[in-house]
């Protein structure tokens, strides 16, 4: 894992973009995509957080070439893993907590456990309430998600799903020309939502796996700087 120690706000930022840029375009960003990207005031202030990140001993920079720099010290194990931002919180429960697309958090994920699946098709969901506790999804849990076609899920599958703009996590059941979200917990006060043809809803994703935070190991809670 990158060191962060001792580094700015800005600093680290920088450190952040162009990590992420060369683990998913597999060669360095250049200063002015760094510029534009972080909305810096000019690409001096990027030399200068370079320099202060060479100094640190943390990324390195080869002259006149301009995708010449590097993370130093990454090796294979931290190049064999994925971030992927928590883009929004679904209930376990009622549909009562709004999918909003909020990037505050990012697990940083082995990419053995996504091998085969489409980074852009991957989400982290954290999950809310306690209807699902029995298929080992409790509230506070992160979710990995794989975002896929209606047509491609199995009855039984936990899925998340998008009601009036709110979501929800549950097992999805098809009956004939109806869709039960069906919980799966501990509690007997939770019921199961069934929708119909006129429902505003949509099934976002499959739930690929629970990541419970702290988790040691393969995954690691990476907050925003």
């Amino acid at each position: 894992m990158i060191k962060k120690n001792n580094l700015t706000p800005n600093q680290s930022k920088v450190l952040k973009f162009i990590s992420e840029y060369i683990k998913s375009h597999s060669e360095s960003p250049t200063i002015q995509e760094i510029q534009e990207k972080l909305k810096l005031s000019s690409s001096r202030s990027v030399t200068q957080y370079l320099e202060s990140l060479i100094k640190k001993g943390l990324v390195d920079k080869e002259r006149y070439k301009s995708r010449g720099i590097s993370i130093v010290g990454n090796n294979k194990k931290e190049k064999d893993t994925i971030m992927l931002p928590v883009c929004a919180s679904a209930g376990c429960g009622s549909p009562s907590i709004i999918a909003q697309r909020t990037f505050d958090d990012f697990v940083e994920v082995s990419s053995s456990i996504v091998k085969g699946k489409k980074k852009e098709n991957l989400y982290v969901i954290k999950a809310v309430g306690n209807s699902m506790n029995m298929a080992n999804i409790n509230d506070g849990d992160y979710v990995l998600v794989e975002r896929m076609p209606d047509q491609s899920f199995s009855m039984g599958d936990s899925v998340v799903a998008i009601i009036d703009d709110n979501a929800v996590i549950k097992k999805y059941v098809q009956s004939n020309d109806l869709i039960v979200l069906q919980p799966a917990s501990s509690d007997s006060s939770h019921r199961p939502i069934i929708l119909d043809s006129k429902a505003t809803y949509k099934i976002f994703g499959k739930v690929l796996r629970t990541i419970r935070m702290p988790k040691v190991g393969d995954l690691r809670y990476v907050p925003v700087i």
